[in-house]
């Protein structure tokens, strides 16, 4: 388990590297925001905080099963906020974990691998970013879930470029692929709003709870984190939209597409159903062993029979064509 310390005010900002969780108490001051964020951690690990800070051991718990919904839970002395993150590798979609405990005078961080949004936020407090600085642990909370929703919104801008892609790839010339890809966006779409949606809550309850650890001043920012996470929803409802449209499109490709086949093979058919016709009468060979029968075919004695029944045929095949050209058919 990993433990970074990050002790900072206007005057002053210090990284520590922990060994233990007992090494918190002596860095805790009333004039410093500490912060505390822990990566690859377990229960056994992480149980000196309920002696240290008070903290419930169901809330322990949650930090580091990883699965939790994204909720708030006001303990009076303390809050206790899960948040998920949302990444996109290869056209899979997973979450990752943010556990974060709020509490006077300091915040805890607890998450399985490194969050860029975290990482992030540190070297900002490390280069003495004004805004920042200026606030408390609440104020370092809306930050850590404004980076939250951001990653949020890259995740779902590149969510409207893919389904752009695919309603072009539709236009000129629809595929399997397209609709694979379709059903494939609409099942991510679907999943990454069951995650908004639940932060949007979660970010809600917030903005409700009466907690002291959350000063009048700030609020007023994370109704903006909630105001974004609604604006995000709207989108994911845009794209889903734009995915059914594109579905439809698709379809009624795909219908067009079939339409023209059918209607180039009932073009040529309807071009050899006289061609046969023909064909048949003069394939009876009804010669009736000379020319002395006129009733029994008497064409089959010309002498350029053949050539005229050839002439006969492709005429009537060049007349359809000319035809059916005319009429729009082709």
């Amino acid at each position: 388990m990993k433990i970074t310390a990050v002790k900072y005010s206007d005057a002053m900002q210090q990284i520590y590297e922990l060994e233990s969780l007992e090494e918190i108490p002596a860095l805790r001051e009333e004039t410093f925001v500490l912060w505390i964020d822990i990566t690859e951690p377990t229960i056994k690990k992480l149980s000196p905080l309920r002696n240290l800070f008070e903290f419930h051991p169901l809330a322990i718990e949650d930090s580091v099963q990883m699965d939790e919904r994204p909720k708030v839970d006001d303990y009076d002395e303390y809050l206790f906020v899960i948040a998920k993150t949302i990444n996109v590798v290869e056209g899979d979609i997973s979450t990752r974990q943010l556990s974060i405990f709020v509490s006077k005078y300091v915040l805890i961080t607890v998450h399985e691998k490194r969050l860029n949004s975290i990482d992030e936020l540190k070297e900002k407090i490390l280069r003495k970013k004004p805004f920042i600085l200026r606030g408390k642990e609440d104020f370092l909370l809306y930050r850590i879930l404004d980076g939250v929703v951001d990653n949020y919104i890259t995740v779902i801008e590149d969510f409207e470029d893919k389904i752009d892609e695919i309603d072009e790839e539709i236009l000129e010339n629809p595929t399997g692929r397209s609709m694979k890809k379709i059903r494939q966006l609409i099942r991510q779409v679907r999943h990454i709003h069951s995650i908004v949606r639940g932060q949007r809550d979660a970010v809600s309850k917030l903005n409700r709870s009466d907690t002291l650890l959350i000063k009048p001043e700030t609020r007023i920012y994370f109704r903006d984190v909630y105001d974004h996470t609604v604006s995000l929803l709207d989108s994911i409802e845009n794209i889903r939209a734009n995915a059914g449209e594109a579905l439809e499109v698709y379809h009624s490709s795909l219908a067009n597409k079939m339409n023209e086949i059918m209607k180039v093979l009932t073009i040529i058919a309807t071009i050899f159903i006289p061609l046969t016709f023909v064909t048949g009468i003069y394939g009876m060979n009804f010669q009736g062993g000379g020319t002395d029968k006129p009733l029994n075919m008497p064409e089959l004695y010309l002498p350029y029979g053949y050539i005229f029944i050839l002439m006969v045929m492709a005429t009537m095949s060049i007349s359809m064509v000319i035809y059916f050209n005319r009429k729009g058919w082709l």
